[in-house]
């Protein structure tokens, strides 16, 4: 009776055993899962802005003067903006634009200091430079902040 009651045990035991494995494993795949959807809503994102950046100079090329609205880019240039999707929590896919003053960029480059963090798509340009970027300050899966994240590649 005592070797029965050692063996339902240690069965007992080594189920409990393979739950938890079987769990472990639950929780990689999903973590994979999550991994891969991150990846594919970032390089939507990125093959978007590519497409804003390229379009934007297209109209320049074409009509001689920076656009004051990427409104202005539909439909001659572009079908209709294009979703920003970060995959960053509280940060949904939006098609919207955040307009900001030339006064944003600095050196060159957007300060991302003087951002809304709003996940949607941010537009500044000077007599010298037009950026179109994601206005979002949070860092990307390659750990590059998303605002200075250039179109055409995940870098």
């Amino acid at each position: 009776m005592k070797g029965a009651s050692l063996a339902l045990l240690a069965a007992l035991f080594a189920g409990c055993s393979f739950l938890s494995f079987r769990d472990s494993a639950k929780d990689d795949l999903d973590a994979d899962i999550e991994k891969s959807e991150r990846s594919e809503r970032e390089s939507r994102t990125v093959t978007a802005l590519s497409l804003l950046e390229r379009s934007v100079n297209d109209y320049y090329q074409h009509e001689g003067k920076i656009p004051d609205k990427l409104d202005k880019l539909v439909p001659k240039y572009l079908a209709e903006i294009p979703q920003a999707d970060t995959g960053i929590r509280g940060h949904g896919a939006s098609s919207s634009v955040r307009y900001y003053p030339s006064t944003v960029i600095r050196d060159g480059v957007v300060d991302g200091t003087r951002l809304k963090d709003s996940g949607a798509w941010g537009y500044a340009f000077n007599d010298r430079r037009v950026i179109v970027f994601v206005d979002c300050t949070h860092p990307n899966s390659k750990q590059k902040p998303w605002y200075r994240q250039p179109g055409g590649s995940l870098r």
